[in-house]
Formats: C-alpha cells, sequence, structure tokens
C-alpha cells in the first residue's frame, strides 16, 4: 500500500510538472531581447506591412502579364424557340405586262420555331507594341514594390524602437516606485517621531500635522506612479502584440557604464544612408516617374494581333468530330487608338505627376526631419550624461543632509520644514538619478535605430 502511494505521488509530481511548466514559462520575466523577437512575430503592424508586400508583389506579376499572349476558349449549346406570330409581309403576286414581278402587302403567319445552336471556339490575342506602356507599368509596380519592402524594414525598425523605448520607460516607472515607496517609508517615520515628540511637549501639534498632510501627498505621488507602471506594461503589451492585459514581468537592465560618445556627421551620415524611408521615397519618386511615362503613352495607339479557331453547327455532335467540315479560322492585326476617353488619361498624368512632387517632398521633409532627431537626440544624451554626473554627488548631499535635518530636529535645533525639505530633495534626487539612467538608455535606442544599428 504504502509503495503504491509512493508511486502515485511521483505519477502526480510528474504531470503537475508537465502541465505548470507552460505557466511558469509564461510568468518568467523577459529580456529585451525576447521582447524584440516577440514584437517582430505578432506585432500587428509588422504583419500589416508585409501582406503589403506581399500585394505589392502580386501587382508586378500582374503587370507582366501584359506582355504574354491572352488564351481563351468558350463552349455554347443551347436552344432558341420562337412562338408563331403574324405579321405583314410582300407577298409576290404574279408578274407585269414588262415581265416584273409585282408584290402586295398582304398578312402572314409564322408557327413556332425551335433551333440549336452549339459552338465551340479558341481565341488567342498578343498585344505586339504599345510604345513603351507595358514596360513602364512593369518598372512603376517594380519600384512600387521596392518602396514597400522599405516601408516593411521601415516598420520593422521603429517597431524595434517603440519596444526599446517602452522597455526602458517600464523599468523607469517601476523604479520610481521604489524610489516613492522609500519616500513614504521615510515619512511614515517622520510622523511617528512627531508624534512621539509631540506627546513629550518637545513640538507643537502642528508638526503633526503637516507630517500627515505631506506622507499623504507621498501616497497620492505613490499611487499616481503606480498606475504609470501599469500603463507601461499595457503599452509594452501592445506594441508585443499581445493583449494589453496579460501579465508582463520583465528583466532589470544592468548598470549603465559611461554614456557612448558620437560624433555628429558621422551620425548624420550613417542615418541619412541607412534610414529605409529615405529609400522608400526614392523609389516612390521612380515609380511615379514611370507612372506618368505610361500615362502619356495612354495618348498613342496600340498594336496587337490575334487568331481564333470556332466550330458551329445545329447538331452538338458535329461540332465535336468531323473537324473537316463547320469551322472557321480567322486571324489578324489591329490598331487601336482611343481618341477621347472623358479626360481620363490626362487626369492619369496629372495624378502621376503629383505622387512625385509628393514623394519629393516626403524625402525633403524624411531628409530634415533625420537632422532634426540625431540633434535632439545627441542633445538629449549629452544632458542626461551632465544630470546624471551632477546628481550623483547631489544623491550624496542630499543624504548627508537629511540626516543633519533629522539630527537638529531632533535635539530642537530645526524645524520640521528643513527636514520635509530635506526629504523632498533627497527623493527628487534619487527620482532624477533614475530617470537619467533609462533615458539615457531610450536616447542611445534612437540613435541606434536612426543609424540602423538597432537590432
Amino acid at each position: 500500500m504504502t509503495r503504491r502511494f509512493a508511486l502515485n505521488a511521483v505519477a502526480f509530481t510528474i504531470l503537475l510538472g508537465i502541465f505548470a511548466t507552460p505557466v511558469l514559462s509564461q510568468n518568467k520575466p523577459l529580456t529585451l531581447d525576447q521582447c524584440v523577437s516577440i514584437a517582430q512575430e505578432r506585432n500587428s503592424q509588422i504583419a500589416t506591412s508585409r501582406y503589403q508586400v506581399k500585394i505589392a508583389e502580386s501587382n508586378v506579376t500582374s503587370q507582366r502579364s501584359a506582355l504574354l499572349p491572352s488564351v481563351s476558349a468558350s463552349l455554347y449549346s443551347g436552344q432558341t424557340r420562337v412562338g408563331p406570330s403574324e405579321y405583314l409581309d410582300r407577298v409576290p403576286t404574279g408578274l407585269d405586262e414588262n415581265g416584273n414581278v409585282t408584290y402586295a402587302i398582304k398578312k402572314a403567319v409564322s408557327d413556332e420555331v425551335s433551333y440549336n445552336s452549339n459552338n465551340m471556339s479558341f481565341r488567342l490575342s498578343q498585344q505586339i507594341f504599345d510604345f513603351g506602356q507595358t514596360y513602364n507599368n512593369i518598372k512603376q509596380s517594380t519600384a512600387s514594390r521596392d518602396a514597400t519592402e522599405k516601408m516593411l524594414e521601415s516598420t520593422v525598425q521603429s517597431t524595434i524602437y517603440n519596444v526599446h523605448n517602452a522597455y526602458f520607460n517600464l523599468l523607469k516607472a517601476q523604479r520610481l516606485v521604489e524610489v516613492y515607496e522609500e519616500s513614504v517609508k521615510q515619512y511614515e517615520e517622520q510622523l511617528k517621531r512627531s508624534e512621539s515628540m509631540y506627546e513629550i511637549g518637545s513640538v507643537a501639534q502642528a508638526d503633526v500635522y503637516r507630517s500627515q498632510s505631506t506622507l499623504g501627498r507621498e501616497k497620492i505621488s505613490l499611487l499616481s506612479q503606480k498606475s504609470i507602471v501599469e500603463e507601461a506594461r499595457t503599452n509594452l503589451n501592445i506594441i508585443l502584440g499581445r493583449k494589453a492585459d496579460t501579465p508582463l514581468d520583465i528583466v532589470d537592465m544592468e548598470d549603465v557604464g559611461p554614456a557612448k560618445v558620437y560624433n555628429f556627421d558621422d551620425v548624420l551620415g550613417r542615418a541619412l544612408a541607412a534610414n529605409p524611408n529615405m529609400q522608400r521615397y526614392k523609389s516612390e519618386m521612380i515609380a511615379a516617374s514611370h507612372g506618368r511615362k505610361s500615362a502619356k503613352y495612354a495618348f498613342l495607339p496600340t498594336v496587337s494581333a490575334s487568331a481564333s479557331y470556332a466550330r458551329r453547327n445545329d447538331q452538338l455532335d458535329r461540332v465535336y468530330t468531323g473537324f473537316d467540315k463547320d469551322w472557321t479560322i480567322s486571324f489578324g492585326i489591329s490598331l487601336d487608338y482611343n481618341l477621347f476617353s472623358g479626360f481620363r488619361d490626362a487626369a492619369n498624368v496629372e495624378r502621376q505627376t503629383y505622387n512625385y512632387r509628393i514623394a519629393s517632398e516626403n524625402l525633403d521633409y524624411t531628409q530634415r526631419d533625420i537632422k532634426r532627431q540625431v540633434v535632439n537626440a545627441l542633445n538629449n544624451l549629452e544632458a542626461y550624461r551632465q544630470i546624471a554626473n551632477i546628481n550623483q554627488s547631489n544623491l550624496l548631499s542630499s543624504k548627508e543632509d537629511l540626516r543633519l535635518a533629522q539630527e537638529r530636529y531632533r535635539v530642537g535645533a530645526g524645524t520640521l520644514l528643513d527636514v520635509l525639505t530635506a526629504q523632498s530633495i533627497l527623493t527628487s534626487a534619487k527620482s532624477t538619478l533614475v530617470r537619467a539612467k533609462y533615458d539615457t538608455k531610450i536616447y542611445e535606442a534612437q540613435l541606434a535605430s536612426l543609424m540602423g544599428d538597432l537590432k
């Protein structure tokens, strides 16, 4: 009995481990690289861009099909029935003195008539020459596909940066919660000291009230910061392509070393060369240029050739047998010229012209905007580097200032306001250090994204 119980316990433990492992793995904290991998697989914007690339590839195939012949087949079998009818008709009545046939208008009657119709036909057509309209359509669709591929690359790059941004913002929000929690504990301890000193008559009751109100404000700040954490978590979940309320925990980053030193000209040059949107708008300009040529060629004629083979008979079996009879073969060359299309062709030329100008404006704006982003990121990175350096010494000074203020207050040589002010300054110094740490990583990620180095 004991042995059987032991075997059952072992089996239960194994099954529990099998079913519990997926659950535990879901709750395992994610690293930044894991978050990036998840986003690349599940992000909706990336998926949409991939579908757009597929559509663009289909458009290229569709335009290339104009170079190939068109073959069609038709099979038909049916019956036509005409009911009895009465009508007036010219009926010959005889000959006149000159021997000519004379006619008279008389009522004619026809019985119900039915006849069969069976036919089979094959047709081959091939466009021979259209002054380059088809080739420009192919080049336009190819350039549009290239632009769509660059748009996908841009979407992937921006999504990876958004993951970094959301990841570091979540870490920053979580560390700020710890700062506020520590601050709340210190304010609670200060309230207890004020109450104890009030009970022995060392301080006025106003100090107790002020400590209580200050503690309340700090608790409100803590609650607000916890709300920011949840907002940052839902934001990261959405970027990862998951439900907003999915449980999510992430791994904190290692201590940040000195900020990297960047050269402006080097960063700007690499950003302009690697930015996929720059290549995208260049491809869109090429596509619009070929589209405009194609639209202009629509004013010119097209030359095509065709050939057909058809069989027709009222008897069905004679359509599909006896191939030496009942057949018709036709072939020829045609020249088609559109004399007037309701200004459609002129509108197409105008539309492609404006598409070219739009792409040109987007290219110019993107170039200027990249420079703006590089300048801002470098300036912010340098600012946070200096802030971090300054705040390191500020943090030590703030801790010592708080300790001295508390000691002076305890012996009656200082005021509660001195203690609360010192505590507020210390909390601010800790918060600034946390923000500088993670904002530095955000701006480094932005620069890496601009240069195409963010993976």
